[in-house]
């Protein structure tokens, strides 16, 4: 083999090498350590380079970039670490938690690594591993008994407010440490004197449609009530008084619960039930948009293979060729469609004093959308939207009383989300 051509194939196999790592995971996962270095994002760069290196631990971009972006990682730790031990901030021992996790998940990943050794020394590469599980334990300890402490402050308020807030901090605690001291029980008794008890009475409908649709307001209010006691994050400072008990409480004392509530009515109702509020509400408008078809025809054409025929070439041989031709079809397209929207507020009365904590306007909606198609004529000529609609098959829409209930759930759930705030 001549002198140039091997020079010519050994820059050739050099390039495809070259290649080949370029696009390899383990150099995509070194560029995007890189990127991270550049962003300041040192622990990102650790652990992409950790996966580099595990793939191939002989990448010689991956093994000298580790060096730096390790160092650098711990120093920026230990840096935070140094401003935070001598900060007068009361849950200081919250961040420091979190930096010896990150130290610890760093040296974790540094040490499951294959041995690496310099690229040009040879020389195998060291990293000063630390371990700092005890410092771990000891930031866990104060930052629970910081969290105790404040839980025990709190918790000799008699506001509910307070008492929630101290439950609050004693399940903190026993995020740190399970089982700290009496956490436990403390978390309990707070959260239970924390507890807001709410009575939501049934909407008042005042959309004119004379219960055409059901009783949207009930079903409301059931919904709401069935959405937020299945959450148990919800249900951690909130209790809602049951249907059944509202019903009797309402029969017994020949309550006129519905619409706006005076002072009167609402402090007589919330000694019977022991509710520190009540949620009520109106439904104003209840809009639903019979079904309504549209169509529409149109034609579509297509030049395609009609037939095939045979005839002989320049040399006397027999071949097949193809005639293309037009075909047509006819489409008519047909458009579904309903929907109905509710509409109405609420407004949420503290029992005690009478006053007005929240109100706001609400909306649910519902919405059915259908569409098909038919054709007559040559099916080759349908585009591709056309063939898709022609293999739907015709939807019957949802009923009036289909679509409300719909829109009526609809509206449930938004209220739900908004009080599973409130009660948080």
């Amino acid at each position: 083999m001549p002198r140039r051509t091997k020079i010519l194939s050994l820059i050739l196999l050099t390039i495809t090498l070259h290649s080949c790592a370029y696009f390899s995971e383990y150099a995509q996962l070194e560029r995007r350590a890189r990127e991270s270095f550049a962003r300041a994002d040192y622990d990102t760069a650790v652990f992409l380079l950790a996966r580099s290196l595990s793939i191939n631990p002989e990448y010689e971009e991956s093994q000298l970039l580790m060096t730096d972006a390790f160092m650098m990682a711990n120093r920026v730790h230990k840096e935070s670490i140094s401003d935070i031990t001598v900060s007068g901030n009361q849950f200081r021992h919250d961040r420091l938690v979190l930096e010896y996790q990150n130290l610890i998940n760093l040296h974790d990943a540094v040490k499951s690594l294959p041995p690496i050794r310099h690229p040009e020394t040879k020389a195998l590469i060291t990293f000063e591993l630390v371990d700092y599980t005890s410092e771990l334990s000891t930031a866990k300890q104060a930052a629970a008994e910081s969290h105790y402490l404040a839980g025990e402050k709190l918790a000799q308020s008699d506001s509910p407010t307070d008492q929630k807030a101290a439950a609050k901090q004693f399940k903190r605690a026993l995020n740190f440490v399970p089982g700290y001291k009496d956490a436990d029980l403390r978390y309990q008794s707070t959260r239970e004197a924390g507890i807001k008890r709410i009575a939501i009475i049934p909407f008042e409908d005042l959309s004119g449609t004379r219960k055409r649709f059901g009783s949207v307001e009930e079903l409301v209010a059931d919904e709401v009530i069935t959405s937020i006691m299945k959450d148990a994050a919800a249900t951690e400072f909130l209790e809602l008084v049951s249907r059944d008990q509202l019903d009797r409480v309402i029969e017994e004392q020949k309550l006129g619960l519905s619409g706006l509530l005076n002072e009167e009515t609402a402090v007589e109702v919330g000694a019977i039930l022991g509710v520190h509020e009540i949620l009520t509400g109106k439904i104003t408008q209840i809009v639903y948009s019979p079904s309504r078809t549209v169509d529409r025809s149109y034609n579509e054409t297509a030049n395609v293979v009609i037939r095939k025929e045979k005839y002989k070439d320049e040399e006397g041989k027999t071949k097949t060729r193809k005639i293309y031709g037009d075909v047509k079809a006819q489409v008519t397209h047909y458009t579904r469609s309903t929907s109905a929207v509710i509409k109405g507020s609420y407004r949420i009365v503290d029992v005690k004093t009478s006053k007005l904590i929240a109100s706001e306007s609400f909306e649910g909606k519902s919405e059915f959308n259908t569409e098909w198609a038919t054709f007559s004529g040559d099916e080759r000529a349908l585009s591709y939207r056309s063939k898709r609609a022609t293999r739907q098959r015709e939807q019957v829409a949802p009923v009036g009383a289909e679509m409300v209930s719909r829109a009526a759930s609809n509206l449930a759930k938004n209220l739900t989300a908004t009080l599973k705030v409130y009660a948080r």
